[in-house]
Formats: structure tokens, sequence, C-alpha cells
């Protein structure tokens, strides 16, 4: 005769479907009571982070998109500035524009560099001398966060640095923002 008694094998069945049906879901229950506001924190902290992101890459579109339409408002502006001078020179018998002693030929007008288009010379630093410690081996984000504490002779430097090396336009952007560009 076998070890298993026949009349215990339904006592086994009705004891696991009782492990399932009331333990499992006690279990649960007190599992989730104790690990919901880690959860809850986490979440929390994953979504903010996301939003925070979106919202700065928002603000920075933005800016760009400003500073792009100033660009090309001033460009109509300065076409429209040619386009009338041109207009009021005076023609010569033969046709072409005749300048006088009393008239100096028009000259094109130089735009002076933005605080980013300095003509600045200088080499750009090394990373050693760059404010942010282990700046080569951060990613943008990082760098990105630790940008506004610093003044703007040090945001000079990581924007040089930053144009002669790498060029990551999401940290260039910040300078750029913080420098009032």
């Amino acid at each position: 005769m076998s070890d298993a008694d026949p009349v215990d094998a339904p006592r086994d069945v009705w004891d696991r479907w009782v492990d399932l049906a009331v333990y499992a879901p006690v279990g649960l229950a007190v599992s989730i009571k104790e690990d919901l506001p880690r959860f809850v924190r986490q979440g929390r902290q994953a979504v903010e982070n996301r939003v925070q992101l979106a919202r700065w890459i928002g603000q920075m579109a933005v800016q760009q998109g400003q500073r792009e339409l100033a660009k090309r408002v001033d460009e109509r502006r300065r076409a429209a500035e040619v386009t009338t001078r041109a207009e009021a020179v005076p023609e010569a018998a033969d046709g072409s524009a005749s300048t006088t002693q009393d008239e100096p030929a028009q000259r094109v007008d130089t735009v002076a560099p933005t605080a980013h288009e300095s003509f600045d010379e200088s080499p750009a630093p090394a990373a050693a001398d760059l404010p942010i410690e282990g700046y080569e081996s951060l990613a943008a984000l990082h760098v990105v966060q630790r940008l506004a504490g610093l003044s703007a002779v040090e945001l000079e430097s990581v924007r040089r640095f930053e144009t002669a090396h790498r060029a990551r336009r999401t940290i260039l952007a910040k300078v750029a923002q913080l420098q009032g560009d």
C-alpha cells in the first residue's frame, strides 16, 4: 500500500484552494499596504522629473523660436532699408546709379557679434580648468543642472569649452539663457 492515504488527497486540494482564495489575497493586501507609499513616491518622482524636463525643453524651444523670429524680422527690415536706399539713389542719363561728391557711396553695415559669437580668439579652457568637476564625464542633463550656480566668467568658460569640443546644444542653450541672450 502507498504512503499517501486517499482520504487525505481531497484535504490537500482543499488546503491549496484555501491558500489561493484566502491567504494569498490577504498576503497581497498586507504587502501592498506596506509598499504602497514607496511606490507612490517613486511614481511621483518619475513623473515630476519628466514634466520638469519637458517644461525646460519647451521653454528652450520657445526661446530659440523667438530668437530665430527676431533674427528673420531684423533681416527683412534691413533688406527693406537697403531696397529703400537703393531706390533713393538717382540714376544718371545712361541708367547707371550716380554718386556725387556730396553723396558718399553706400556701405554695407556690419553686425556686432552677440555674446555667444564674440570675437574672443583665446583658446578654449581645458576640462580641468572648468568650474564643474568631472565635466567631460557628465551627461548634458547633469551639466545643465549645475550651470545656474556659476558666475558669468565661469559660464563663458563652459560655453567656450563646449563650443570647441562637443557643442552639445542643450548646454549651449542653457548657458545662453543664463547669460541673457
